[in-house]
């Protein structure tokens, strides 16, 4: 009887078995963190029904343990489109702090820059898309009166 799988059919199943899983891991290169003090917060949103609805985000927080540069790493988030928006929140209190006319007092992010900064973005214009051949991005820190 002739071998069910000859040598190079077996060599190409031990290689398959062998291939590395593709687990999405998406990386955030936050920058421009001027003051050693305070929380980083992520909020990740994954559609414009969503997008800045705290609840229906994937929020996370990261103290703050030196100025410059963090990277973080968001590992099990699937490939796909999202808007991130991000800030140092300096008091720790919690929220994005905002003078009397709204405009926010703390230092801010969104994955892409937004058209304007006289109005809130939405979704589209700051959304970036995450797969295999783009698994990082950058968010430097601005203040409103620097964007």
């Amino acid at each position: 009887m002739p071998p069910v799988c000859s040598l190079p059919c077996l060599a190409v199943l031990v290689a398959l078995s062998m291939a590395p899983v593709d687990d999405p891991m998406i990386g955030l290169n936050v920058t421009n963190i001027q003051e050693e003090i305070g929380m980083i917060w992520i909020g990740i949103y994954d559609s414009e029904e969503n997008f800045l609805v705290k609840e229906r985000a994937i929020v996370k927080g990261y103290t703050v343990e030196q100025p410059g540069r963090i990277h973080i790493s968001l590992p099990d988030l699937p490939y796909g489109t999202y808007a991130i928006a991000i800030f140092h929140d300096l008091n720790n209190n919690g929220y994005l702090d905002q003078n009397i006319l709204g405009i926010p007092s703390e230092p801010f992010a969104f994955s892409r820059r937004p058209k304007s900064k006289f109005r809130m973005p939405k979704f589209d214009e700051v959304a970036v898309t995450f797969s295999p051949d783009q698994q990082e991005i950058t968010l430097p820190l601005k203040t409103w009166w620097k964007l």
